[in-house]
């Protein structure tokens, strides 16, 4: 099941010799671990640069979404198993 978000979230992330990886992040009071980062991408809106991970846990799927601007993380979609 597939479905758009956007919803503010706390991430806490990896920082390592040449990017940053989410590790973890708390949605809705719920906190998941992410097992695996899939993709990364950069988008723009406007002239605000969006930096986007796709990543997954044991059993779904979530696309991150972080505004170097205002330095804020958003759920932006999810993709539940089953």
């Amino acid at each position: 099941m597939y479905e758009s978000i956007n919803e503010p979230i706390e991430v806490v992330v990896r920082f390592g010799l040449k990017a940053i990886s989410p590790f973890l992040f708390r949605w809705r009071n719920k906190i998941y671990r992410v097992n695996k980062v899939n993709l990364t991408h950069l988008g723009k809106v406007g002239e605000e640069k969006w930096y986007y991970f796709s990543v997954s846990d044991d059993a779904n799927y979530f696309k991150l979404a972080f505004n170097s601007a205002t330095l804020k993380w958003y759920l932006d979609e999810l993709y539940l198993e089953g």
